[in-house]
């Protein structure tokens, strides 16, 4: 086998809390975690010289050592004392910097397809340790499915996964730093009222409205008072005929909403599709990472 491709699934967080802040500049966590439809594809190829190169057409993705897949990647040969070269050419669907871990998509989607390619034989626990040492949303794009996130993101309890839930995807096209967004985060603003317990009883119900009902992201406050605009596509998004609730994904600037149908879901698509930078249908996903035929 000379080359291998590789599904990258997108994240959105049903719930996200910050509990506190730790001592190596982290913050820990609450979080849950979902996989959606929406992903890159990632394709990596054999090649005779050492080098890793990687390739992408979007102008925001970098080629160089800073790329979260050329690290992955590198740690996995250092990790075997050296596998040979490859290229990695990566198809970006899912927005930069938006909020649903499209680099650490792309990175796992390295780790699970060069594990495989150079027959390294790492099991799926090993290769989470190795994607937490790149980055916390890692581990979760290699486990895939719906997780309870703790730790910074990394320490992932299995939740039940729902299956083929219609959302809809808005991005007005501002990228937002997530180092910045946790930076400005005020902790006397924080609302814990057993909300993740209670989304998570509804997960295990496969209560949609419930989940909907209970969607919470403390990150919304620190970037809704810098980006009303922001704020004000979510009250819209919310008001949308069949949807069952709406949420910014991680730092943001992606909000999604859970609709009742996919048949909602497009209408609503077809009210904004013209009027931000990305908008799209999908539905969540059982998988993180997926090797194509």
């Amino acid at each position: 086998m000379q080359k291998i491709r590789v599904r990258a699934h997108a994240k959105i967080n049903l719930y996200l809390d910050v509990v506190g802040k730790r001592e190596d500049g982290y913050h820990d966590l609450e979080t849950i975690f979902h996989s959606i439809g929406l992903h890159d594809d990632v394709i990596i190829r054999k090649q005779d010289t050492k080098e890793i190169t990687v390739h992408c057409e979007h102008p925001a993705v970098p080629s160089d050592v800073s790329n979260l897949g050329y690290r992955a990647a590198a740690r996995l040969s250092d990790a075997v004392g050296g596998i040979g070269g490859m290229s990695i050419e990566i198809q970006k669907r899912i927005p930069v910097a938006a909020g649903l871990a499209g680099g650490s998509a792309n990175a796992a989607a390295v780790l699970h397809g060069v594990n495989e390619l150079f027959g390294l034989g790492f099991t799926q626990e090993k290769l989470m340790r190795l994607g937490a040492q790149l980055g916390a949303d890692i581990p979760f794009c290699l486990l895939g499915g719906a997780a309870l996130g703790t730790g910074i993101g990394d320490l992932l309890t299995r939740l039940p996964v729902l299956s083929d839930l219609s959302l809809l995807l808005v991005n007005p096209g501002i990228e937002i730093s997530t180092s910045a967004v946790f930076k400005k985060l005020n902790f006397s603003l924080t609302n814990r009222e057993n909300v993740g317990i209670i989304i998570r009883t509804h997960m295990e119900k496969g209560d949609v409205l419930g989940i909907g009902g209970g969607l919470y992201n403390l990150l919304e406050i620190p970037v809704f008072a810098e980006y009303p605009e922001i704020a004000a596509l979510k009250t819209e998004l919310s008001t949308q005929a069949g949807c069952y609730g709406a949420l910014m994904s991680g730092s943001g600037a992606t909000l999604f909403a859970i609709m009742h149908n996919s048949e909602s879901a497009r209408l609503s698509e077809s009210h904004f599709k013209n009027r931000v930078s990305f908008c799209t249908t999908t539905v969540t996903s059982p998988v993180g990472v997926y090797i194509q035929d």
